[in-house]
């Protein structure tokens, strides 16, 4: 059984497919505002996200831009009646895994939905979300879609952290590789830092998940 999360404003088209798509054991879970599906993408897992691009609040493409953003590997179907030519290409330019026009016969939305995830099946194992995503951009590192309230230096070195993950990183080579921590800067205010970090994400030192303390030398991100 799959399930899918679908982002449609015409509640007769809504209660259609449901219907139609639970014969091919498809689950559906329909919202109409684009807050509540991001809402929803930050608490459930959704094997696809089928979407409307007519929508209130955000155009529909402006939605499936942040829905990649924050959940890169989770495939996204446009469904739209808009014909222009120039939305398709800049469907596919955000991150749209297939994209079909309405009026659609609904075996050939079957046929799109199950092929979509039969595909993002088939390398599931390249598809994990990372726990921790880091935007340069912003400046911010983010948990699951849920942004962490770090100061400068926490970003500066959970980002680094994350960056060499797996890689031993010594307390000199941080000093020396962020801005926010003065290169006259103890090995003491390193730790220091650390441990805030660690206890913003929930880590424990002594049995920790995500970020691991090399005696005499540094840190190591051990997450996945």
């Amino acid at each position: 059984m799959s399930l899918i999360l679908m982002v449609e404003d015409d509640p007769q088209l809504t209660e259609l497919l449901e219907a139609y798509l639970s014969g091919y054991g498809i689950d559906v879970y329909s919202v109409s505002l684009p807050t509540v599906a991001l809402e929803k993408l930050k608490v459930e897992q959704y094997d696809l996200v089928l979407l409307d691009l007519g929508l209130p609040q955000m155009d529909g493409l402006e939605l499936c831009k942040a829905i990649k953003t924050d959940h890169p590997h989770l495939p996204v179907i446009i469904s739209t009646a808009r014909a222009d030519v120039s939305d398709k290409v800049v469907a596919f330019d955000v991150g749209a895994d297939d994209y079909i026009a309405k009026p659609y016969e609904p075996r050939e939305l079957v046929a799109r939905i199950q092929a979509t995830i039969k595909r993002y099946d088939r390398f599931s194992s390249g598809f994990k979300e990372e726990t921790f995503r880091v935007d340069k951009v912003k400046m911010q590192i983010s948990r699951e879609g849920n942004v962490l309230e770090l100061t400068l230096a926490e970003y500066e070195i959970f980002a680094l952290l994350l960056e060499k993950k797996h890689q031993v990183v010594s307390r000199e080579f941080i000093v020396n590789s962020i801005n926010a921590v003065k290169w006259q800067s103890s090995d003491r205010s390193i730790d220091v830092i650390i441990s805030r970090i660690r206890q913003k994400i929930g880590d424990d030192s002594k049995t920790p998940q995500y970020i691991k303390s090399i005696r005499g030398v540094g840190y190591k991100y051990i997450g996945e």
